[in-house]
């Protein structure tokens, strides 16, 4: 893979990641650090073999509302076994990153698939990953962030 597409991927992974950080930390009172493994989950297709077709394929199944839906649903129903039911807050700081995910993904040039099982991404072709959106996205998060911590 070539240094290009390793530092723009590296880029999109970390801004996922603070923005679901940030929305767990900033909105919720669940364990802020639930935001940043639910707001890298989508790009666990990532991980998918290259030879797999759709929906097993990068923005596929794991780029929809249903995964999220059902991830989010399987997250408040553990929360509500533990001794002390924390369904409510993994669901919300879980909810809130994955949606930003999607949310930021939907925008870009390739979009995502809002009605899955229908192939029907549209996209207005935002560069959402690129180095101003990135500082926007960085910037709003940061000062989440802070406001939190001054509350």
């Amino acid at each position: 893979m070539e240094i290009g597409r390793v530092l723009f991927l590296a880029g999109a992974f970390a801004t996922h990641a603070v923005v679901g950080y940030a929305l767990a930390a900033g909105l919720t009172d669940a364990d802020p650090r639930i935001g940043l493994v639910f707001g890298l989950l989508p790009d666990t297709d990532f991980l998918f073999p290259a030879d797999w077709a759709w929906p097993f394929v990068h923005r596929g199944i794991t780029h929809t509302p249903l995964f999220a839906l059902t991830v989010v649903a399987g997250g408040y129903a553990v929360g509500r076994q533990r001794p002390t039911p924390i369904g409510r807050r993994v669901a919300l700081a879980a909810g809130l990153a994955l949606g930003s995910h999607l949310a930021i993904d939907s925008l870009s040039p390739k979009g995502i698939d809002w009605l899955f099982p229908l192939r029907t991404s549209w996209s207005p072709g935002l560069p959402v990953h690129s180095p101003t959106a990135t500082v926007v996205l960085w910037t709003a998060s940061l000062a989440l962030l802070v406001w939190d911590a001054n509350e």
